[in-house]
């Protein structure tokens, strides 16, 4: 029976160097990594209906470690034998190249280009058509501007351009008291001079 996995934001779901089974991301992304000299290295996304793991077709441990970027769910594929093994392998590769392309598309244009890439590729869902974006499910500004090898300013900036801002409602409880005048000491004449 298929365990369906569910993971909040920044908890991983593999781990690079382990053994296990093949997952599918059936909501959310996954942020995959490789260990290198400064730490961790982004390597590509995976979007719902992605397949991690495919290593372990092979007998081989996980290359990458797979964090979730937003919350996300993630089921364990049946590696079955003979033509179901053959299918999934022929499926991890094939989205190999596909990650290849969003990646060049993540890391080249100007940075509105890439942004826009993004937030196209988060709107995603297993069905590979798009859904509604909605600001509070976005990575934070810091990944999303890691992602796109940009400052967290320039995410922020076009980020405001791509989605409308939040609205907000305010209610006032009371007025405001009336505004006082407020009288300051002068300071000592020699003392300012010094």
């Amino acid at each position: 029976m298929k365990k369906m996995k569910t993971l909040k934001r920044g908890e991983s779901l593999m781990f690079s160097g382990e053994y296990g089974s093949v997952w599918r991301v059936t909501q959310g992304v996954f942020r995959l990594e490789r260990p290198c000299r400064d730490g961790m290295e982004l390597v590509r996304l995976a979007l719902p209906g992605d397949l991690l793991g495919v290593e372990s077709l092979c007998a081989e441990p996980y290359a990458y470690t797979a964090t979730a970027l937003t919350s996300a769910q993630a089921i364990p594929n049946l590696l079955g034998l003979g033509v179901v093994h053959a299918n999934t392998l022929a499926q991890g590769f094939l989205q190999q190249q596909c990650h290849m392309n969003d990646m060049v598309r993540l890391r080249s244009g100007t940075a509105g280009e890439r942004i826009a890439h993004l937030l196209k590729m988060l709107s995603r869902n297993a069905k590979d058509t798009d859904t509604p974006l909605e600001r509070k499910n976005l990575p934070s500004l810091k990944e999303m501007a890691a992602i796109v090898d940009s400052a967290p300013e320039t995410v922020c900036r076009k980020l405001n351009e791509f989605l409308p801002a939040r609205s907000y409602t305010r209610t006032s409880l009371f007025a405001w008291p009336e505004r006082k005048t407020i009288t300051r000491p002068m300071r000592h004449p020699q003392l300012c001079s010094l």
